[in-house]
């Protein structure tokens, strides 16, 4: 008999350095007297002993039925544990076909619906030398897939089934970038996003943590298990005064950002316990700032934080003489003293930035606990004759959205800056990002187990 398990990786959001993904997959091998290996797999039998003392028989076999039917296989790793948050064990497994010249692995994922074992998802994972690269776990209401992508190159991807739909909950990627370990990870659920870079030694070169804006067109409908605005709520996201600041009723925001072929519209609705408007121009008052680095990334770059690479001296782009916005808004009285926008820019705008900042437009209205700003930016200011959007290509931008809040006029240094990010104006390192998502893409992954059933139920009415 063959007994083996997989010990994957604690499923926390960011890993911190390339080795303890490595160590996520550690295999422990028992010999059978006949001398088997225990890299041959397990079949169906030899799981359900091992799976009995978690599922009943009839459980079981929901799951023998779901693999594959006509066709030898083999079981390389599994886990219980409950993905879905009903609180009863789901179950996943990592099936290898045999007679298959495609290395790869199909990672199938059972949820327990209504006292049966469903099969939710069923994909397949392209593995380097063994099964054993593609391992799955069931932690903090997720099942993790860890793939091996190349030599020092993992790949975690965070499931969840919800509402009956498998959304995909964050991924993190190693690899390397001329030699330097890098990490990045993305949730797109909370929308953070970290990155880091290491060298050799593992010793910390850059890190960074930001939100990342997903920015759709402007008629496009955002589908339930994608997340289409940030929100900023907490003491990580508010780089200067926390002092001052006592939680999310007194200053936080949601923010969101579309787009058409002309224009960049965004709507940030800021929780605040106290507006201060201020009288003039130049007074104390609270404001809504959007900072943009529209320096594009050249297709080679890994990371758009790095200007360049050579062995272990990495130079970090901390600074930009082109390609800066900064578009501050003041919130005027919300009756006849209208909101107004100043802008701040590294460039010199030509005439056709010039005749384009004339489309600029900014409203204001306050809201019970605070206020809402609108703003219309049009891509011909930041130098694009249209919407930056590629199909093939994901298109980003540095990207920081700011509300500077004061609850006491006559009080200027008890401020507090709630951000998207630690943002410095003119540091294009601290920026966070915005995407531009074509139509037809998702930031995120959502797939709804009954759309295909749905869809056929409807032609068959005809539709």
């Amino acid at each position: 008999m063959i007994r083996y398990w997989i010990l994957l990786l604690p499923s926390k959001p960011l890993v911190k350095t390339l080795v303890r993904i490595i160590a996520a997959v550690a295999v422990c091998v028992f010999v059978c007297p006949s001398g088997m290996q225990a890299q041959a797999g397990m079949d169906f039998d030899e799981f359900t002993r091992r799976a009995d003392p978690y599922f009943a028989e009839d459980l079981l076999g929901d799951v023998r039925m779901a693999m594959p039917q006509g066709s030898s296989y083999r079981i390389w790793g599994w886990d219980v544990g409950d993905f879905s948050g009903d609180g009863y064990y789901d179950l996943a497994l990592s099936v290898q076909v045999l007679g298959n010249r495609k290395r790869e692995c199909i990672v199938y994922m059972f949820a327990d619906v209504e006292g049966y074992l469903v099969p939710v998802s069923r994909m397949p994972f392209q593995y380097v030398e063994l099964p054993l690269e593609v391992g799955v776990v069931i932690k903090d209401v997720a099942c993790y897939v860890t793939r091996k992508r190349k030599a020092e190159d993992w790949t975690i991807r965070g499931y969840r089934f919800t509402e009956g739909a498998v959304v995909l909950v964050d991924e993190f990627v190693s690899d390397r970038i001329e030699g330097l370990q890098h990490e990045s990870f993305r949730s797109f659920q909370s929308l953070i996003t970290r990155e880091k870079l290491a060298n050799k030694r593992d010793e910390e070169i850059f890190s960074t943590e930001f939100l990342t804006i997903p920015c759709y067109s402007r008629s496009r409908q955002v589908y339930a298990g994608y997340v289409p605005e940030v929100l900023v709520q907490s003491t990580d996201y508010v780089p200067e005064g926390a002092y001052w600041w006592s939680g999310e009723s007194d200053a936080s925001f949601t923010a969101r950002m579309v787009y058409d072929d002309d224009y960049l519209y965004a709507r940030i609705h800021v929780r605040d316990s106290n507006i201060v408007t201020g009288w003039c121009d130049t007074c104390i008052a609270d404001q809504v700032e959007l900072l943009f680095d529209v320096f594009p990334q050249q297709e080679q770059q890994r990371s758009r934080y790095i200007e360049s690479i050579d062995k272990d001296d990495v130079v970090l782009r901390r600074t930009s003489d082109s390609g800066l916005y900064t578009f501050s808004i003041r919130l005027g009285d919300f009756g006849d003293n209208l909101p107004k926008v100043f802008i701040k820019t590294t460039d010199d705008l030509d005439p056709a930035q010039l005749n384009a900042k004339k489309q600029l437009r900014v409203v204001s209205a306050k809201r019970r606990g605070g206020y809402i700003v609108k703003i219309r930016i049009p891509f011909a200011l930041l130098g694009y004759q249209q919407a930056p959007v590629d199909i093939k290509t994901p298109v980003e931008f540095g990207c920081a959205i700011a509300v500077t809040d004061y609850d006491n006029e006559f009080r200027p240094d008890e401020r507090s800056l709630i951000a998207t990010s630690a943002v410095e104006p003119l540091d294009p390192s601290t920026y966070g990002a915005l995407r531009f998502v074509p139509d037809g893409a998702w930031y995120g992954e959502s797939v709804n187990i009954y759309g295909e059933a749905v869809i056929n139920t409807l032609r068959e009415l005809g539709y």
